[in-house]
């Protein structure tokens, strides 16, 4: 068999095969997180799930809190998403709400809308996978149970795994790519072992530190990840070295450009990095603001006590209004932050020591 080739994808990242439809629109930005509960029966050490969601029952669609379907559908239409990754915690201890999801989306947006699962396979037989399946599930990765696999491949989906890269255990990742290679997967993910808040103190007592010139990759697992590649080139099983830059730099950063320009108010630009850029102005009475500023286009915002206008106009009069004028690079969430404030005719005070 000829040897294939290590290939970049556009998303910085490395494969050896063709990338999976997930991956693909992933890299695009323009597939919603699903998280569909915090709850997990496992607690796997290299776990990069945040305090605020682990083992708790809360769901979310990308950072938009659920409450109702009707909260999903809208974050998929803010971002324009043309897909959906199901995560968690553990999505099989949840089947029914899942196998719901699942019809929910392709209802609203149709049979192409591509959606994957990730799933340690935890108690999940073959009638849960024909559930899956028969809701429209378009691709199945499995984290820890690899046996599962082969149950999985009885249905006619996408099936592979995803696990972390982890430096010093090269021999099991190339035995895990001889038997899904046999057992005819089309898929594995290896993804760049990265900290977290709530992994830090485990990750550093196993010996593994921080890699230089990356905020959460950790040294050695991408030289681990091609090792697996080169590996793999006489496979036929597609092998996907994905970085911790892919997350943010394209996974994350395009879905937030996608999502900005699709709410963005007519006087906001949005940046490189997805971010609002404004100008905003400060007061309780913001009737009084309003007729301070004079003719502009503006956005009264009452639940910040601030009026926001394009950050040109805000040059323009922080000399001339006796109330604090800023610009801010805005976090376009469905729950937006201010990512960024500088002050334009007020000084901020420095925290006491």
């Amino acid at each position: 068999m000829k040897l294939r080739t290590i290939q970049e994808t556009p998303g910085e990242s490395l494969a050896v095969g063709r990338l999976t439809s997930g991956c693909a629109s992933c890299i695009q930005g323009k597939k919603m997180v699903l998280f569909v509960s915090g709850i997990c029966p496992l607690d796997c050490w290299y776990c990069t799930i945040s305090h605020n969601r682990w083992q708790k029952d809360d769901i979310y669609a990308n950072e938009r809190p659920v409450k109702t379907d009707q909260d999903i559908i809208d974050e998929a239409k803010a971002c324009s998403a043309i897909g959906a990754g199901i995560t968690g915690g553990e999505p099989a201890a949840f089947i029914d709400r899942v196998v719901h999801y699942i019809k929910i989306l392709k209802e609203n947006f149709g049979p192409k809308f591509h959606i994957h699962m990730y799933t340690s396979g935890w108690q999940l037989d073959e009638a849960k996978m024909k559930m899956l399946y028969d809701a429209g599930l378009d691709e199945i990765r499995f984290h820890i149970y690899k046996e599962k696999v082969e149950l999985a491949k009885k249905f006619p989906w996408k099936v592979g795994m995803e696990i972390p890269c982890i430096p010093g255990e090269e021999k099991k990742t190339f035995e895990l790519i001889d038997y899904l290679d046999a057992q005819k997967a089309d898929f594995i993910n290896l993804n760049e072992l990265e900290f977290s808040e709530r992994n830090n103190d485990r990750i550093e007592a196993k010996g593994f530190s921080q890699k230089d010139g990356s905020l959460t990759a950790i040294e050695g697992s991408r030289e681990a990840g091609l090792k697996a590649l080169k590996y793999a080139r006489g496979k036929n099983l597609t092998v996907h070295f994905c970085t911790a830059a892919l997350k943010m730099n394209y996974q994350l950063r395009n879905r937030l450009i996608n999502r900005a320009n699709n709410i963005k108010k007519p006087f906001e630009i949005v940046t490189d990095n997805g971010f609002l850029h404004k100008g905003i102005i400060f007061g309780d009475d913001l009737k009084k603001i309003e007729n301070a500023i004079g003719k502009i286009d503006f956005a009264i915002c009452p639940e910040k006590n601030r009026i926001e206008f394009s950050a040109k106009d805000a040059e323009k009069i922080a000399s001339k209004v006796p109330f604090k004028v800023a610009i801010v690079e805005e976090y376009p969430s469905a729950e937006p932050w201010d990512f960024e404030v500088t002050p334009l005719n007020y000084r901020v005070s420095a925290p006491s020591m």
